[in-house]
C-alpha cells in the first residue's frame, strides 16, 4: 500500500479512529498491530507469513539468548537468528544476481551455464524488516537491550506501518520502548503532526514525481549530449532525496499521530561540506546500522589507516549491495568508500572552518554525491554505457536551457524552505499563530493536490 493512495488515507483514519476510541496501550497496540498487517498484506497476502516469521524468530531468540541458559546454547541461538534474517534476504532479493553473476563469470571464460528460469518476487520492505530486526537480536546479544515479552508489543514494533517499507531502521531503545508507554497526543502534536505529513506529501508530490519524467528521459542509452548527462544526475539528486525524505516525514508524521516519535532520517544532506558529515545527515539510520553493526565490528579505525580503508570500502560496497542486487549500487557504495578513505587523509581542522574551505568542501562533497547518484540511476548496464560515451560530446542544445530552468525552479524553493527550516527549526510552524498555521498548511496542500494527478511515480524505494 502506497502512502499516496486514497487506501492509506482510509487506512490511517479508521486506524486513528479506533487507537484513540482506546486509552490503554495494551488494545492500541493490537490494533496498531491489525492495521499493519492490512497495510502490508494490501501489497501482497502471501508474504504476511514471512513478516511473522521473521518476527518470531527474533522475538524467541531474544528471549532465549536472556534467559539464562548455557552460552553455547545462546551463542547457536544468536547466530541462527541472525543467518536466519540474513538468508531470506539473500533468497529473495539477491538469489537471481548471485546466480547471474556466477553464470556471466563462466561466460567470460567461454563457458555457457544455463540460466535458471525460475523468477522470485522481492517481498515489499525485506532490507528494512532484516536489518531492524537483526539489530534487536544483536542487541539483546550485547545486553543494550532487554529481551521483550510481550508478544503483541514486539510484533507491533517490527510491523509498525508508518515505517515498515521504508524506514527509518529504528532500534528497539527508541522504537519498542514507546510501545510500554501510554501515549498522549496533545494539541501541539498534533498540530506538527498535520505539518510533517502535508510537508512529506509536498516532498513527494510536487518535487520528486516533478522530477520523474525529466530523468526517465534523460537516463537512456541513446543519450548524445553530455550536458545531459549532467543534468540528469542532478534530477536524478533532487528526486531521490525528495521522494526518501517525503517519505520519511509522511512516516514520522503518521506515526505522530498515534503517539510515537520516529528518528529524523534525513537532516539537510545537501548542505554537507564534508562526505563524512553527508553520511551523517542522508539515511541516517542506515548509516549509524552500518557503523555500529558492521564498521566498528570490522575494527573501524582502531587498526591505522590501510586497515580503517578496507573496512570502510566494505562496509560501504555492502551497504551499496543492500540497495539492490546489481553492480550498480555496489559501484556507488564503492565511490563513497574510496571519498571516505581519501576525506580521513586530510588534516584535521584544528579551529572552525574558514568560509572558503567551507565552500569547496561543499563543491567537491557535492560533486562525488551527484556522481554518485549517476551510477546509482543507471542501472541498465546500455544506459550507464551510453551516458558515458555521451561524455565526450559537450554540444549545448536548446532543450538544455529549459532543464536548467525546471530544476531551478524545484530546486531553489526547496532549498529556500531548508534554509528557513535550518535556521529556525524543525517544527517552525509551531512558532506560527492559528490563522497563520492554517494558511500555511492551505495553501501547501492546495499545490499538493493540484500536481497530484500530473505525474504520479512510485516510490523509489520499494524495491529496496
Amino acid at each position: 500500500m502506497s502512502f499516496v493512495s486514497s487506501a492509506f488515507l482510509l487506512l490511517l483514519v479508521a486506524t486513528f479512529t479506533a487507537y484513540h476510541a482506546c486509552s490503554r496501550p495494551g488494545p492500541q497496540n493490537l490494533i496498531i498491530l491489525v492495521a499493519s498487517y492490512v497495510f502490508y498484506g494490501w501489497w501482497n497476502w502471501r508474504f504476511l507469513p514471512l513478516l511473522i516469521g521473521l518476527s518470531l524468530v527474533n522475538f524467541y531468540a531474544a528471549r532465549f539468548i536472556a534467559g539464562g541458559h548455557d552460552l553455547r546454547w545462546r551463542r547457536l541461538v544468536y547466530r541462527g537468528a541472525i543467518a536466519a534474517s540474513f538468508v531470506a534476504l539473500a533468497l529473495f532479493k539477491y538469489f537471481r544476481f548471485f546466480v547471474d553473476s556466477f553464470i556471466d563469470a563462466f561466460a567470460v571464460a567461454g563457458i555457457d551455464l544455463a540460466r535458471p528460469t525460475v523468477s522470485i518476487v522481492l517481498p515489499l520492505g525485506i532490507s528494512f524488516i532484516t536489518f531492524q530486526g537483526a539489530a534487536y537480536v544483536i542487541d539483546v546479544w550485547r545486553g543494550e537491550h532487554a529481551a521483550e515479552h510481550n508478544l503483541v508489543r514486539f510484533l507491533a514494533f517490527k510491523a509498525f506501518f508508518p515505517q515498515l517499507v521504508a524506514g527509518p531502521i529504528e532500534r528497539a531503545g527508541n522504537l519498542l520502548d514507546q510501545f510500554a508507554r501510554p501515549r498522549v497526543i496533545t494539541a501541539a502534536t498534533l498540530r506538527g503532526a498535520l505539518w510533517l505529513l502535508v510537508y512529506g506529501y509536498f516532498l513527494k508530490v510536487v518535487i520528486a514525481d516533478s522530477m520523474s519524467p525529466i530523468v526517465d528521459a534523460l537516463f537512456v542509452s541513446t543519450q548524445a549530449f553530455g550536458w545531459s548527462v549532467v543534468l540528469g544526475s542532478l534530477a536524478f539528486g533532487i528526486q531521490i532525496y525528495a521522494d526518501f525524505m517525503g517519505y520519511s516525514t509522511i512516516a514520522k508524521g503518521t506515526a505522530a499521530l498515534f503517539g510515537f516519535d520516529l528518528i529524523w532520517n534525513f537532516r539537510y544532506p545537501y548542505w554537507a561540506t564534508s562526505i563524512s558529515e553527508f553520511w551523517r545527515r542522508w539515511h541516517i539510520s542506515l548509516s549509524n546500522w552500518l557503523r555500529d553493526y558492521l564498521y566498528i565490528p570490522l575494527g573501524g579505525n582502531r587498526y591505522g589507516g590501510v586497515a580503517t580503508a578496507r573496512n570502510l570500502l566494505l562496509t560501504m560496497g555492502l551497504g551499496g549491495l543492500w540497495h539492490g542486487a546489481s553492480w550498480n549500487y555496489v559501484c556507488w557504495g564503492l565511490l563513497h568508500g574510496i571519498a571516505l578513505a581519501l576525506w580521513r587523509l586530510l588534516p584535521p581542522e584544528s579551529a572552525p572552518a574558514s568560509r572558503l574551505r567551507r565552500a569547496c568542501g561543499w563543491a567537491v562533497t557535492m560533486t562525488v554525491v551527484f556522481s554518485g547518484w549517476f551510477l546509482f540511476r543507471a542501472s541498465d548496464p546500455s544506459v550507464l554505457v551510453g551516458m558515458v560515451k555521451a561524455l565526450r560530446y559537450w554540444e549545448l542544445a536548446p532543450v538544455h536551457g529549459a532543464l536548467a530552468a525546471a530544476l531551478a525552479t524545484v530546486a531553489v524553493p526547496l532549498l529556500a524552505i531548508e534554509a528557513l527550516l535550518r535556521k529556525r527549526g524543525d517544527y517552525v510552524v509551531a512558532q506560527l499563530t492559528t490563522g497563520q498555521f492554517s494558511a500555511a498548511l492551505a495553501c501547501l496542500l492546495l499545490v499538493v493536490l493540484a500536481m497530484s494527478r500530473h505525474h504520479p511515480a512510485s516510490f523509489i524505494y520499494f524495491q529496496f
